[in-house]
Formats: C-alpha cells, structure tokens, sequence
C-alpha cells in the first residue's frame, strides 16, 4: 500500500470505526463517525420500522433536498416525525393533490422548514417529476431499479419545456452528489458505477489535500484546480483498501464522508486556532506536525 492509499485507508477507517479523537469540546457536538450521521440514524431507524424501500428513498430524496444548513441532525429527525404522521407527504402520486400552502405549513409546524415558498415548491416539483415521469432515471432509481450514478446526474441537471428545473435545489453540485451516495448507503437503493462519482471539493478538502502532501503544485494554484484535487484522491484511494458499506467501499463516494469529517473538523479547526491538534491516524502524515 501506498503512503497516499495509507492516508486514505486512515480516514475512512477512522471514521466508520468511530475513532476520530473528539476529546476537545469544538469537536464534541460534530458527527464524526458513519453511526452518528443523521441520515444513517434516521434511515437506520426506519429500516428497524420495516418502513417500505419506496418510501425510505423518497424521504432521503425530498429531505436531501431541502438540507442545506448547519442543523442537518434536526432536519432529518423532525422530518421523519413527519413522515410518521402524515405519510403522504412523501408519496409523490399523493402529492399531485397538496398545495404549496398546505405542504408549508406542514414542513413549518414539524420544523422540517420555515420557508414558505422555495422548499414547499421545489419538494412539490420533485414529486411531480417523479410521479409523472415513470421513464426518467430518478423515478427509476425510487421505483426499484438499478441505474447508473451517471445518468442519475444528468437526470438532476434537466429541464421542463419551460426552462425550469425538474429536480429544483436537489440539482445541487454537492447535494446531487451526496443525495445518489445516500440513496446507495445507507439507503440500499440499486446504484451503479457509482465508483464514477468524484470527491466533493470545498475548502476544507483543498487544506486537507495541501496539509497530507497529495498536491505537488503550488498552494494557490492546487487550491483552485479542483479536478486536479479530485485526481489526486482518486488515486489515492486506488491505492488504498478501506472498510466501508459494501456499496461504497474503496469509491470517492465512501471516501467522501469520512474525508469531509476529516477536513472540516480535524484540518479546518487547526486553521482556525493556528495550531495543530490531533484528530485521526492520518495527522501523522499532516505537515503541520513536521
């Protein structure tokens, strides 16, 4: 194994074994291991309920839609209060028949969202699709059927006659992403190659990349080349041989968050106070520490 496959193998192993070191107070509230992720709680809880496979992946579907903000734990859990009670709110054929009022108010009292007017409609829009649009990969995929990463990526990023999204907010660079690798774990739905599917590239990813040594180029440069980041990461996990979900193990999409807990909790809180702290196996390579 290589030095850069051993890094991987580390993070990943750190965090699905939960052995990232949480022991400063900053990182205590963070999911830090695959077990604390809302959406694999959330998901684990309802396979326990015997929950439909149908409906499980519509749940990951509209909520991965509308979850973009730091209180992701409340998001997920409120929303699956939500679908215990009024169940029809995530059936897409039984969404044909709700208002964008009457969704509103129902996210709205369950806490799921305040806004009254973008999430409502974009959930309400999904569901359209889905439901009238049997044929369409991201209908497929809901119904039970194998489809491939890639064309459920396109599937997100298209249109109706009007120029208007069919998939609004879930077409997300990173949320389109992370909704086809949670749909494929812990949501168990039938999701090909998606070995196809490359790391995520934020900030956080960028110093965690600069700080292991991955990049040989200059910092600014490396910084803003993302395929380029995406490259080095791809390779390295080629390298390595990580335990994951079998669905994505040894893939940038079982990588992806483990890496992200790595680079936001473990590098970015070293940013932020100017100093290194320990967080994983893989600091022992972060340059910060020679």
């Amino acid at each position: 194994m290589s030095e850069y496959g051993q890094i991987v193998t580390w993070i990943a192993e750190d965090f699905y074994k939960g052995r990232f070191d949480v022991s400063i107070e900053d990182r205590q509230c963070a999911p830090v291991s695959w077990s604390c992720v809302p959406h694999v709680e959330c998901v684990s809880y309802l396979r326990e309920a015997d929950t439909p496979d149908r409906t499980i992946w519509t749940y990951i579907t509209f909520v991965s839609a509308i979850d973009r903000t730091r209180e992701s734990q409340r998001l997920w859990w409120n929303a699956l209060e939500l679908l215990e009670s009024h169940q029809e709110v995530f059936d897409p054929l039984a969404l044909l028949n709700v208002t964008v009022g009457e969704l509103a108010e129902l996210l709205s009292g369950f806490d799921v969202s305040q806004n009254k007017e973008q999430d409502p409609q974009a959930w309400l829009d999904i569901a359209r699709t889905i439901a009238l649009d049997s044929s369409c990969p991201v209908s497929r995929v809901i119904y039970g059927k194998t489809v491939d990463a890639g064309k459920l990526l396109k599937d997100l990023a298209t249109r109706d006659e009007n120029g208007a999204s069919r998939f609004p907010l879930l077409n997300g660079r990173k949320t389109a992403a992370k909704w086809i690798r949670t749909l494929a774990s812990p949501g168990g739905a039938g999701v090909a190659h998606i070995d196809s599917l490359p790391i995520t590239v934020d900030r956080y990813v960028s110093w965690a990349t600069e700080n292991l040594g991955l990049s040989k180029k200059d910092k600014l440069e490396a910084q803003s080349d993302e395929r380029y980041i995406q490259s080095l990461w791809r390779s390295a996990i080629a390298d390595g041989n990580f335990e994951a979900p079998e669905q994505v193990k040894n893939t940038c999409a079982g990588l992806e968050p483990a890496l992200s807990v790595f680079s936001r909790h473990g590098c970015g809180y070293c940013k932020k106070i100017g100093s290194p702290v320990r967080f994983g196996l893989a600091c022992n390579r972060c340059r910060l520490f020679k």
